[in-house]
């Protein structure tokens, strides 16, 4: 009886932690709402060069090319189906070291990672705060789509693909927390998100089919969990294929997932013994 008792009790605590920081990191991103403006915005205007130069080069938006090698001649829903699952890998990359940057300069770190509490729940926090952000962004970009472009997607689909856009999270959570442990150590990820960002961007199929990589990128696009989402929610939306049908391509994003997170955490747990021990952590 008493172990049930301590039990819940350990439970409503870490639920506090998780909610007291989840709304801490939603009130400061409340306070600034240029960045809603700029990621529900500006990531149409960077699709959009590559919907005139489609037209330019194959004189619409429908090529037949285009469609042996992704199955749909929808040119507009592939590259905004990347554009939006992109946006996830920029809103929590940059997000979960920023946020730790920001500990740091507003001088509150120390007293995070001195709290009586895991600091796994810190991190949870924090992530699911990024997560609800990005979720944000992602509808507003789908919405102004659905009234510029004409893009449809139907309702039935919606599940699925909230499925599959979950697991893509659990992945970037893993690459978020390296990038957590690279801003605890040296201060400063947006560099490192940065560069992750361009080397998804490039290996992923974001604006083209993973098949018109060469042969030598497609093996390293397929270690990315971002590869696998989008070859799962095109299918879905574009192609009418079912879930159970991408049945190799969730497994794959499982296996990249259950690897990234083991990794960040080990990274993140080694680098907060490390700062601590040398007396760096809370230094600019």
């Amino acid at each position: 009886m008493m172990q049930s008792a301590y039990e819940q009790s350990s439970v409503r605590s870490n639920f506090f932690v998780v909610w007291n920081e989840f709304v801490k990191n939603m009130k400061f991103l409340m306070a600034y709402p240029i960045i809603f403006v700029f990621w529900a915005v500006f990531p149409i205007f960077w699709f959009i060069p590559f919907i005139l130069q489609g037209q330019a080069f194959v004189g619409g938006l429908e090529s037949a090319s285009f469609a042996q090698i992704a199955g749909t001649e929808d040119y507009i829903s592939f590259i905004v189906i990347g554009a939006v699952l992109n946006s996830y890998v920029n809103t929590l990359l940059y997000g979960m070291g920023e946020s730790i940057r920001r500990e740091a300069v507003q001088g509150t770190l120390d007293y995070v990672f001195a709290a009586p509490c895991n600091k796994a729940y810190v991190l949870i926090g924090k992530a699911l705060s990024e997560s609800v952000s990005s979720t944000i962004f992602a509808v507003s970009q789908l919405t102004i789509s659905v009234l510029l472009f004409g893009v449809t997607f139907t309702l039935e689909v919606m599940f699925p693909v909230f499925f599959i856009v979950i697991l893509l999270i659990l992945g970037l959570y893993g690459l978020s927390l390296v990038l957590a442990a690279v801003s605890l150590m040296y201060k400063q990820s947006h560099d490192v998100s940065e560069t992750i960002g361009y080397f998804f961007y490039i290996f992923s199929p974001v604006r083209y089919p993973i098949e018109s990589l060469p042969s030598w990128a497609q093996i390293i696009g397929k270690l990315i969990p971002l590869t696998y989402a989008l070859i799962i929610v095109r299918s879905i939306m574009l192609l009418g294929t079912s879930l159970t049908e991408m049945y190799w391509e969730i497994f794959a994003l499982l296996i990249i997932d259950a690897v990234l997170i083991a990794a960040g955490f080990y990274m993140f747990n080694w680098m907060e013994e490390k700062t601590k021990r040398s007396g760096t952590i809370s230094h600019h």
